[in-house]
């Protein structure tokens, strides 16, 4: 009983340390000519939110690790970037010639 309850302690501590591991990217989406794109869509996986009007963006409750982001815009190709998302909020800018 006792080997029992240790076993469901350090299990239980090992899942609230995974869940607490999240991270955020943020960053701006910005034209070529460095003016700020509003309404892109930012996505990673399921998660995704449109620039403001300042091209700026923030993904939050992401795990740390290789994502790809995919940055769509109203009427326009849809671009994909690998980018690492680290164990702390990561900052990633990204330049879009359409």
């Amino acid at each position: 009983m006792r080997a029992f309850l240790c076993v469901s302690l350090m299990l239980g501590v090992l899942i609230a340390a995974g869940a607490q591991s999240s991270s955020e990217l943020s960053g701006y989406v910005r034209n070529k000519d460095k003016s700020p794109v509003k309404g892109v869509v930012v996505t990673i996986g399921s998660f995704g939110v449109a620039t403001d009007s300042n091209g700026y963006y923030k993904l939050s409750y992401l795990k740390p690790g290789t994502k790809w982001v995919l940055i769509s815009p109203p009427g326009k190709i849809t671009r994909s970037f690998k980018v690492i998302v680290g164990s702390t909020p990561t900052q990633q800018d990204f330049v879009i010639d359409w």
